[in-house]
């Protein structure tokens, strides 16, 4: 029987997790069957083993091993992605891995190799780039309905409590998360960011603890440079509140992106001709709000198309909307500024990765 017409058997690492419920929508579709669940600790994992009616074990190796998993889905703590993925990648399985793919971008280099040399589909959790309203606006984009990119603003509060992170004691340190803000919430934005402008070229970032009594950054700002002279600046924080929001501003017009719409603005004339033929010395272009193409889709949970995106790469071949590669790009802007902020220097791309795990083991360290 091909995998085209029978279900794809599922291992989970990390069942105890408390993002395993909303992964539960994925793994609960009809072409899923789970054969295995591993955590660490027993406490929840076996229970919901028990629940989905599989077996449970304490050790990775062994779930994979014995129940010979086609898919792996990796929900553990960040350190922990990278070598859990490797082993199961080994072992003939294709891997679903949370976000962000790993702590630091060498490890993530290995995922890749991994999958590759084992001809298996590694791919990413991040389930924005399934909204149709961000699809919509990477047509536009990749389309050149923006003419030039020139611009590239977001502004992205995530507010946490300090409850927040005293319930994981993973978070908010350099062992047990590699980083702050961001490695946990900065990863949501940077990935529709690379994914609709591509990965800057330059990044000069600040950092600071603000309000939160943790090791690493609850607040970022960073300035970035790409190709062509687009400038940009992002913004992060867990002690602001407010709507988190994305523009990309071209030639042809811009676009802000919103948690569940777009706002298309198209310039009548585009900037560069207005710029050069206009006789007035002073002018606006017209500009009128514009359709944006977004496609009518079923209603569907993010984690939901996420796994159906992802078994469509499986079983039909290609790749996933975000493949390793993909989910790489906003981990090493991430690492990025990570670097920066720690240094004062200003950082070139592709980052320089025996640089950053450098100082990645000094901040481990020094906790």
């Amino acid at each position: 029987m091909s995998t085209e017409e029978r279900k794809l058997r599922h291992a989970v690492v990390g069942m105890g997790a408390g993002i395993f419920r909303s992964h539960s929508m994925g793994l609960g579709l009809e072409d899923v069957e789970v054969v295995g669940g591993s955590d660490v600790a027993p406490d929840p994992g076996q229970e919901r083993a028990e629940e989905w009616g599989c077996p449970f074990f304490p050790d990775h190796r062994q779930m994979l091993a014995e129940t010979r998993p086609e898919v792996t889905v990796v929900i553990t703590p960040h350190p922990f992605h990278a070598p859990i993925a490797i082993d199961a990648l080994n072992a003939g399985s294709h891997v679903l891995v949370e976000k962000p793919i790993a702590t630091q971008v060498k490890d993530a280099d290995a995922m890749i190799a991994a999958a590759r040399a084992n001809g298996r589909v590694l791919a990413v959790n991040y389930q924005y780039r399934q909204l149709p309203h961000v699809r919509a606006m990477k047509r536009l984009i990749d389309g050149g309905q923006l003419g030039r990119i020139q611009r590239v603003t977001g502004v992205f509060p995530w507010m946490r409590t300090a409850a927040y992170y005293r319930r994981g004691g993973w978070r908010g340190t350099w062992t047990g998360e590699g980083g702050g803000l961001l490695m946990n919430h900065a990863p949501h934005d940077l990935d529709p960011l690379c994914h609709l402008v591509g990965m800057p070229q330059k990044v000069y970032a600040a950092t600071c603890t603000r309000l939160h009594a943790i090791q690493t950054e609850d607040t970022a700002t960073a300035l970035l440079a790409w190709p062509e002279d687009a400038q940009g600046t992002i913004y992060f924080s867990t002690t602001e509140s407010g709507p988190r929001w994305l523009e990309v501003s071209g030639t042809g017009g811009k676009i802000v992106m919103h948690a569940d719409r777009i706002e298309y603005e198209r310039y009548e004339t585009d900037l560069r001709q207005l710029i050069t033929d206009s006789e007035e010395a002073f002018v606006r272009p017209e500009a009128e709000a514009a359709d944006a193409g977004i496609e009518d889709e079923p209603e569907m949970h993010g984690h939901e198309a996420v796994y159906r995106d992802f078994h469509r790469a499986i079983r039909e071949g290609g790749e996933p909307r975000c493949s390793g590669e993909e989910g790489r790009m906003s981990l090493e802007l991430s690492n990025a500024m990570i670097y920066s902020g720690a240094t004062g220097e200003a950082v070139e791309l592709p980052l320089d990765r025996a640089a950053y795990s450098e100082l990645l083991e000094r901040l481990q360290a020094e906790e």
